[in-house]
This record gives C-alpha cells, structure tokens and sequence, in this order.
C-alpha cells in the first residue's frame, strides 16, 4: 500500500502500548502499530493503516508544522520541527480549537485515502473496512478542538465515496487476479 501511494521509504514499528489508537504515524515516514491493530480483519487493518500511510503521503505533519508557525505568529520558515511546532500547542486551548478544523480536514482525507488504498491493494470495501472499524470507535473523536470528527460523522462522510472503493475493489479482486 504504500507503494500505491508513492511512499515505498514508510517504516512499520510496534509498540507494546495500548496507550493510544491502534496505530498513528510519525514524521518524516513511519507507522507504529499497538497490539489491538493486530487483532483487526484484514480490511479493517488495512483502512487503518491505510489511513496513516495517507498522513505521510500527503505531508500533514509538515503542514501542520506551518500552520502552527503561523498561526502563533512566528511565521512559516520559524522551525522544520514539527515536535518543536507542536510545541505550540502545549497549554494553548485557543490554538488547538484554530487548528481543529484543519485537522479534521486532514483526518478526512486520510480516511479517504486508506478507504482508497485498502480497496485497491485488498479488494476491501468500505463496509469491509472503514465503516466496522470508526463504528467500533463510536464515540472517540469530537469535542472542542478535537482532531478527529465523531466516528459517526466519520462514517457518513465516507459513505459519500462508496462507489469509488467498491469499483476500486471490484478491480482489484476480479480483474488482477
């Protein structure tokens, strides 16, 4: 999957906590997994990891390095950092809830990234996939400069893109095999 996306340099990690989501992704190109990843079906796996492989394809963390820089005023070439961006952040209520709606623009995105590659790489369709696994989180995400949207939102946000993932992985399945 990551080869789809154009991100063959990803490296995968494992973590032994259980401390945040099933899996995240750092900057500049990696994916940490939790144990509970590995306990999801193989399509869910996928829109997971998917979903960060989106992360680091399209950049968010150096974006959101910028527009931190920005938004707090210390313009955009004041770090490459993106710890020392987030940094920002650290007490500043204010900022996040700036923030919060960019990251969910992002959020969304990488949903509709993982859905994409999932289906393409997997032949997995979103009721496979995306739409068990943000249901089985029903009630994480939202809140007040939240960067994840309620999972239910999530999932009526990617139903827009249903047809696209099962054309997608109508092909994969039937047509590459």
């Amino acid at each position: 999957m990551a080869d789809l996306a154009g991100r063959s340099d990803i490296r995968f990690l494992a973590t032994v906590s259980e401390d945040k989501e099933s899996a995240y992704s750092y900057a500049p190109n990696v994916i940490i997994l939790a144990p509970s990843a590995l306990r999801l079906n193989t399509c869910q796996l996928a829109f997971v990891v998917g979903h960060e492989i989106g992360h680091i394809a399209q950049r968010h963390f150096d974006e959101d390095a910028r527009l931190l820089s920005v938004v707090s005023g210390k313009g955009a070439s004041w770090t490459g950092n993106g710890d020392r961006a987030m940094s920002l952040l650290d007490g500043n209520i204010a900022l996040a809830i700036k923030l919060s709606q960019h990251w969910q623009r992002q959020e969304r995105e990488a949903d509709w990234l993982g859905a994409l590659l999932s289906a393409e790489a997997y032949g997995c369709t979103l009721d496979e996939g995306a739409v068990p696994y943000l249901q089985a989180a029903a009630g994480d995400g939202g809140g007040i400069g939240a960067a994840h949207e309620p999972s239910a939102a999530r999932v009526r946000w990617l139903k827009a893109f249903a047809e696209s993932a099962r054309r997608l992985a109508f092909q994969s399945y039937y047509l590459d095999n």
